[in-house]
């Protein structure tokens, strides 16, 4: 790939799907019967026979629920026992999948009772992650959720001592924390490279309908196929729409919206490579509804997120144009990293300092004094010893590895083997979720939300 312009590069075609975690996925997973096991061992982990494998359960199989299904089958170590949904079309695309051995149903609870599940995957709804996460620890039964990990901040604390309490492995499943760049991202940030880092710009954009989650909805959708009074669940009882169904993170009762939903992903890349494990001391959340009309949630939205005497975080997204800006954009006195999840644009940022324009106004007499007073070269007004300097090209920094959304379920079952801690813990689901709702709470409110570290509470200022 040639070099880029000096100034940002544009998130390709490519890295979007990458970073997204769709492209790759479905360029790998294959179909087969619930207990084929892909050849390939995960990094990490040995080879693992069909009666060791893991025994996973699914609580939803909707969009992102079968890209994670179609990528657990091809993970070494793993088979699908069953799986559960509130729309009796997505059985149908189950055992396509995973084959006809595989139990369906619409009651979540039965993949909990099935001995033969060690663990679940969640991608429902955000209203149902944590009742449901609650119920499959409960049931002594390992977790792997979808990101946002709760729908509201104060549901947090629930989750994590549930997962201490039960002595369970629940990982979040915010694929950020397990992109191929973080590794040389975080090696680049701590070798001192891009000097004292005091700014990071988080960007995720879309220009289209699905992107503003207008997500298209089946032909036979009806009361018939749908459980409509098991989706709602404890939110606001409105009758049948199966566009509110499928159209979901449109609407407050079931969605965070842009913060919890895309602003979560900069925030875990933020936190993973920064060592960030504190909350933001403030955030300042400001948005709306510019272009698509018929929902609750913004079309766009920005935040400023202050991590006071560490670094100021800024987000972005917007349903409303698709122009390409690296998610990540990490800032420092000596250089800026851009990170694209799969790959890194280095750039140096010497300081080249002229003098030109703030000494014009003096005499000529003043300007060549001051240029033998300070050492300049008189030509240029810059420091000598910076005076034929120029900008180094940047770098760009390829970064092979797994496909992430496959990496992160590789390290979940990692890590139910070993019983050994996910990096993507509760607590730290708990973080990444929670900078998300405070800019939902500071936008609703239209004040400043503040996090009480004494109290462990957010509050408004």
């Amino acid at each position: 790939m040639p070099t880029p312009p000096s100034r940002r590069s544009s998130l390709t075609r490519r890295d979007f799907f990458r970073v997204s975690g769709a492209g790759a996925v479905a360029a790998t997973a294959a179909a087969g019967s619930a207990s084929t096991l892909n050849a390939q061992a995960p990094a990490g982990s040995g080879a693992a026979s069909a009666a060791d494998a893991v025994g996973v359960g699914f609580i939803g199989v909707g969009i992102r629920g079968e890209i994670l299904m179609r990528t657990t089958m091809a993970i070494q170590g793993a088979r699908i026992v069953a799986a559960a949904d509130a729309y009796d079309g997505h059985f149908d695309r189950i055992k396509e999948l995973a084959g006809p051995s595989v139990s369906t149903g619409r009651d979540y609870r039965r993949v909990l009772d099935n001995p033969d599940v060690q663990a679940v995957v969640i991608a429902v709804p955000d209203h149902w992650h944590v009742p449901m996460a609650l119920d499959a620890m409960a049931a002594g039964k390992d977790v792997y959720i979808e990101k946002p990990m709760t729908h509201r901040w104060e549901e947090g604390a629930s989750l994590i001592a549930a997962a201490s309490t039960k002595k369970r492995i629940l990982q979040v499943g915010s694929q950020w924390d397990s992109m191929p760049a973080n590794a040389q991202a975080i090696e680049i940030i701590k070798s001192g490279k891009l000097g004292k880092i005091t700014l990071i710009d988080g960007r995720i954009h879309r220009n289209t309908p699905t992107g503003a989650w207008y997500y298209p909805v089946p032909p036979d959708a009806s009361p018939e196929t749908i459980d409509w009074d098991r989706f709602i669940g404890k939110a606001t009882k409105v009758p049948f729409d199966a566009a509110r169904f499928f159209q979901w993170r449109l609407y407050w009762d079931y969605s965070g919206g842009l913060p919890t939903d895309l602003f979560v992903h900069l925030i875990t890349g933020t936190h993973t490579v920064m060592g960030v494990n504190d909350m933001p001391a403030r955030v300042i959340g400001s948005g709306g509804i510019f272009n698509y009309p018929k929902r609750e949630v913004p079309d766009q939205m920005t935040a400023i997120v202050e991590y006071p005497n560490q670094f100021t975080l800024t987000l972005t997204s917007t349903a409303n144009n698709g122009h390409n800006f690296p998610p990540l954009l990490i800032m420092g006195t000596e250089g800026s990293l851009e990170y694209y999840g799969t790959r890194l644009v280095y750039h140096s940022e010497p300081i080249l300092e002229n003098y030109t324009y703030s000494t014009n106004h003096f005499s000529k007499a003043a300007k060549a004094k001051f240029a033998e007073l300070h050492d300049l070269d008189p030509e240029n007004m810059r420091p000598r010893a910076t005076s034929s300097m120029k900008r180094p090209e940047p770098q760009e920094i390829q970064t092979p590895g797994t496909e992430s959304t496959q990496r992160h379920l590789e390290k979940f079952l990692e890590c139910v083997r070993t019983r050994t801690e996910p990096t993507e813990n509760a607590a730290a689901g708990h973080r990444y979720a929670t900078v998300g709702h405070m800019v939902n709470v500071s936008y609703r409110a239209q004040k400043p939300a503040t996090w009480n570290a004494s109290k462990q509470v957010v509050e408004l200022t």
